[in-house]
């Protein structure tokens, strides 16, 4: 298959990868997950339900800005193999 056929069918997902372990990435998000922990066990039933909300709201957020990254990227890429086909013509 070709790379536009595999990123049709499912088969390339530019969003997800696979986490290294005990990589910068790996040992960031134990931290943040233990402090989280740490967090919402001092938490009342109501600021759970906040501190819920305001994870869900982050979590959109990064996502909307790991989507405009995605299509920043790609469309600098596409530039670049333009310019570099144009100056391969010259």
């Amino acid at each position: 298959m070709t790379t536009l056929e595999n990123l049709y069918y499912g088969n390339i997902i530019p969003h997800e990868f696979a986490i290294v372990r005990g990589s910068e990435y790996d040992v960031t998000n134990k931290l943040l997950v233990r402090h989280e922990e740490e967090l919402t066990s001092t938490l009342t039933e109501q600021q759970k339900e906040v501190f819920c909300k305001f994870k869900d709201n982050q979590t959109e957020l990064l996502s909307l800005g790991e989507r405009d990254a995605f299509i920043r990227g790609f469309s600098l890429a596409v530039r670049l193999m333009t310019e570099a086909l144009n100056s391969e013509k010259t």
